[in-house]
């Protein structure tokens, strides 16, 4: 990192100020250290009243900056009251990732006002240094003749003639070939290499792990919903208009805007953009533009927007993937929960009792079971819900709420991947649950040793509290903050504090794969506004969640599903033995890489910092 005026440790700050209580008046503002976080800076428009209703019933949405801190020479006039958070964060975080000699370049650039006129400019600046040799030390064309002659032997002169030569001529020739100017840094000279633009002024164009105003990008759900719903009128008015199919299909409107309505909400939206492109409408038209903001607003996916059509097709070669095949049986699940009940029933509370029995009987068969909700309003708000939704929503996998609709013997060719594609694809005839989906739970029994299982959006994720009910409650997820080693890994992205948290662990706490180390050694993993680097392959060692285990809460046992503490996992732990059948190595699932697509943006951490140590400005006052 480059070392700032002033000894200050960050190239520029902000007086981030509340425009509508400003012209009320009232100066109501903060300081905000540039780079920063979208956490970081939601705190901060909390503080200030941004989002909230004054006196009079208005709401303060608007935000201008009052004041600057610069520690880059020249930056602090090209700064105005209106800039983007964003812009500013991606500059400041470009200055940060420089070293010395970079920033020197940069500053010698600025200094003879190339490519400064904007912070846009300014970005692109950063980005084009190798346009520019700064050679220190030379401050005017005698210097640069002498240094060239002298030092560069750009002339061949014998000793005694170099008393007899006009070095400042020589060098002001050279200057003005090279295009070059002389600045507090030294002599600076264009490379003839291209400058090029890296960044357009377009909010898209900004990496995400730069975006700081990421928490103004999502839209109430409320207002999603409504959103949709006028868009489905609209659509349905202009087909009713326009294909007299289509009105004959769908005789009742009502109907009709609510199929169009759901297929807006759950991302199905291909179809109808296909429609309309059929009846001539193109992007500049309404209704598409309109389509298009909303995929824009709702996160859609397109990989997820799949023509059932094409899932036939897939269904008939066996090379393609399964992944059309999965989603498409997931959206069935619902429609099928209403099929014939179970023939086979048993309550999962049982479970700890037969796990206390393995000891008895060590010689018993691995096996798989498949747990499903039970009917009725009580299970209403865990129904196909993922994992991390049901503990947003305070809520716990309680066996309670569970009933067995299958079991049947765990064979070497069986895994999770494989039980979940053969009872979505292939279900076995005595089997009268669902097809298997979101909210269900497999428990393995292998090698003497009990494992729950939560089918969740992307692949199952481990709930140790289903087998142990009372402990329901007192599920908590570590957070990688918790289980930093105080390592640092450094990447061409930026640089990420190393957790001790496993791959699947920081997927559990709501972390995607991002990117990977040069050597491969880390992944680096967010969830959008923070990142963190895990060791690629975990180690042969105790699992060192155990001692946070023990650090975070007594008797806790959760984390990696043995119960060491008390005398009830003192029990439980001498019917699960140590061994695992060893399972055979075998390529990431569908699921997972499905996943890891979808999860693609994280951020990078920045360096903790607080706000300045300064008084808010007098409006005007430099």
């Amino acid at each position: 990192m480059p070392v700032y005026g002033y000894d200050k440790d960050y190239p520029f700050a902000a007086f981030v100020t509340n425009l509508g209580k400003y012209n009320e008046g009232e100066l109501v503002g903060e300081w905000v250290k540039f780079p920063t976080t979208a956490e970081e800076m939601k705190q901060v428009f909390d503080r200030i009243g941004i989002g909230k209703t004054g006196d009079f019933g208005q709401v303060y949405e608007e935000w201008f900056i009052t004041d600057y801190d610069c520690y880059v020479d020249g930056l602090y006039d090209k700064l105005g009251e209106y800039e983007s958070l964003d812009e500013l964060n991606y500059l400041a975080s470009k200055l940060d990732e420089m070293d010395r000699g970079e920033f020197e370049q940069f500053q010698a650039a600025m200094e003879i006002g190339d490519h400064s006129g904007s912070v846009q400019e300014i970005i692109n600046l950063t980005e084009n240094l190798d346009c520019y040799d700064v050679y220190p030390g030379i401050e005017d064309y005698d210097d640069l003749g002498r240094y060239y002659i002298d030092e560069l032997d750009a002339m061949q002169v014998t000793e005694h003639l170099r008393n007899y030569i006009d070095y400042e001529a020589y060098g002001r020739d050279i200057a003005l070939d090279e295009s070059g100017d002389f600045t507090s840094f030294g002599y600076v000279r264009d490379t003839g290499s291209s400058f090029h633009e890296y960044y357009d002024g377009d909010r898209g164009s900004i990496p995400e792990e730069y975006r700081v105003m990421t928490f103004q990008d999502d839209i109430p759900e409320e207002e999603l919903s409504e959103w949709a719903m006028d868009i489905a009128f609209d659509m349905d008015e202009y087909f009713r208009q326009n294909d007299p199919q289509y009105a004959a299909e769908h005789p009742e409107a009502h109907a009709a805007r609510e199929e169009i309505y759901e297929n807006l909400m759950a991302g199905q939206v291909m179809a109808l953009e296909e429609k309309l492109a059929a009846l001539g409408q193109t992007q500049d038209d309404y209704l598409p533009s309109e389509v298009e903001k909303f995929k824009e607003a709702s996160g859609y996916e397109e990989f997820l927007d799949i023509d059932p059509a094409v899932i036939r097709e897939a269904l008939e070669n066996p090379d393609r993937s399964h992944v059309e095949e999965m989603l498409s049986f997931a959206e069935q699940a619902e429609r099928e929960y209403a099929a014939q009940a179970a023939a086979y029933v048993q309550t999962p509370s049982d479970i700890v009792d037969q796990a206390r029995a393995v000891q008895e009987e060590p010689a018993q068969e691995d096996r798989f079971s498949i747990y499903q909700l039970k009917g009725g309003d009580e299970t209403l708000d865990y129904r196909f819900e993922p994992l991390d939704a049901i503990r947003r929503n305070g809520l716990s996998v309680d066996s309670a709420n569970y009933e067995l609709v299958y079991t049947a013997p765990l064979t070497e060719r069986d895994n999770l991947e494989s039980i979940y594609t053969r009872f979505n694809i292939d279900r076995p005839a005595d089997f009268h649950g669902h097809s298997l989906s979101v909210s269900d739970i497999v428990v393995l029994h292998q090698a003497g040793k009990d494992t729950a299982h939560y089918c969740d959006r992307f692949g199952f994720s481990q709930v140790p509290e289903f087998l142990e009910p009372e402990r329901a409650k007192e599920v908590t997820i570590p957070t990688p903050d918790q289980m930093e080693t105080g390592e640092t890994v450094r990447t061409p992205r930026g640089s990420f504090y190393v957790t001790a948290m496993s791959k699947e662990q920081m997927e559990a706490a709501g972390y995607g794969l991002h990117h990977q180390s040069d050597d491969g050694k880390y992944l680096i993993m967010g969830n959008g506004t923070r990142a963190f680097a895990v060791l690629a392959e975990q180690p042969e060692k105790d699992n060192p969640l155990r001692t946070a285990e023990m650090t975070l809460e007594d008797d806790y046992g959760m984390i990696d599903g043995i119960i060491n503490n008390g005398r009830r996992g003192e029990e439980l732990e001498k019917a699960q033995t140590e061994a695992r059948r060893t399972t055979p190595e075998k390529k990431p699932s569908i699921r997972e890489r499905l996943e890891d697509a979808k999860k693609e943006c994280s951020e990078r951490k920045p360096p903790e910092k607080g706000r300045p140590d300064r008084e808010a400005p007098e409006h005007g006052e430099p």
